[in-house]
């Protein structure tokens, strides 16, 4: 068996590895596109990803000015912002120090390399000069990260909880570019965009072509059963790893209830009908339910009589820490 904060920091540790590569693939595609837009189109995507990515609040308070270098050390650099790259660097690095003796020595390497490497003195002057470069190289990061975990960490309770954070994160991540990505009314991101943000450009060629249509590319990403990134192959694989840990950790059995109704929402339900009727409404429902999946195994697994947690630091992207 696990102890139950060895569990909670695996699980955030996933969270964060994804949220980290993620918001790092956003930004370099935003950051290659304002290259070939108009000034005004531009500072449109930046601030739409900024409202994708759960950040607007803080974006607001920290009082920055209007304009691409800015917004990009604010998801990239800003330390005080807890949704950032490095902010996510750092709390994963965090986790992975707390838990050393159960993971690979690889992986802690991987994770404190990455962090010394965005720490290191002019580590971001990069950023405005040879941005393409540096956001290479956190991606390879975080991928090396994902390959020692693949290849190298026993099969074990811990293993099971990065994973089930890491597909919580991503899916949450997924919905919220097709609500606002998608569904955008003013049409920002266009396809090729959204789907290089969340790593699906070619799966959806191969498998839509070039239909570009806005309900065809939701249901895609809500519920392609091949694609890694869908929601639904997202849950398909975090349920595998609850399903086994219920049988020893009671605390589990509420989420798997969120999991296993979700699962029957995307395999069984009318999800290209729900999307035609009110795809808006349906996706912000499909969110909700999964930010209380990761709500429920954060308060039942980790913490089954409900007491206070003093070491439960961080919620989702943009967050306060509380």
């Amino acid at each position: 068996m696990i102890l139950a904060r060895h569990a909670e920091a695996l699980f955030w540790a996933g969270r964060q590895l994804e949220r980290a590569e993620h918001v790092t693939r956003a930004v370099d595609v935003c950051n290659r596109n304002a290259m070939h837009h108009r000034q005004n189109r531009a500072l449109a995507e930046w601030l739409l990803l900024v409202e994708a990515l759960g950040l607007n609040q803080q974006f607001k308070e920290a009082d920055l000015p209007m304009e691409s270098p800015a917004i990009v050390g604010f998801l990239f650099a800003d330390g005080s912002n807890a949704g950032s790259v490095v902010s996510s660097v750092s709390q994963l690095r965090e986790n992975f120090r707390t838990v050393r003796d159960r993971v690979p020595v690889e992986l802690w390497e991987e994770a404190n390399r990455l962090y010394l490497s965005l720490h290191r003195n002019n580590a971001m002057q990069p950023l405005h000069t040879e941005p393409f470069e540096l956001f290479s190289s956190v991606r390879r990061g975080c991928q090396a990260m994902t390959g020692v975990v693949a290849e190298a960490m026993p099969r074990d309770e811990g293993y099971a909880f990065f994973v089930i954070g890491r597909m919580v994160e991503r899916a949450i991540m997924t919905c919220r570019m097709i609500r606002f990505g998608v569904l955008d009314e003013h049409d920002v991101f266009d396809a090729s965009t959204l789907l290089r943000m969340v790593s699906s450009l070619q799966a959806y060629r191969r498998h839509e072509g070039y239909d570009d249509d806005s309900m065809s590319l939701a249901a895609f990403l809500l519920q392609a059963e091949e694609v890694p990134r869908s929601v639904l192959s997202c849950l398909r694989q975090a349920d595998s790893r609850l399903e086994p840990l219920q049988a020893r950790a009671p605390g589990i059995a509420p989420a798997r209830r969120v999991s296993g109704r979700m699962r029957s929402l995307l395999e069984f339900g009318d999800v290209e009908g729900s999307l035609e009727h009110d795809a808006g409404t349906y996706v912000m429902e499909v969110e909700a339910e999964l930010v209380q999946l990761g709500s429920a195994i954060s308060g039942h697994a980790f913490n089954p009589g409900h007491s206070p947690v003093l070491h439960a630091q961080f919620v989702r992207p943009g967050s306060e820490p509380t």
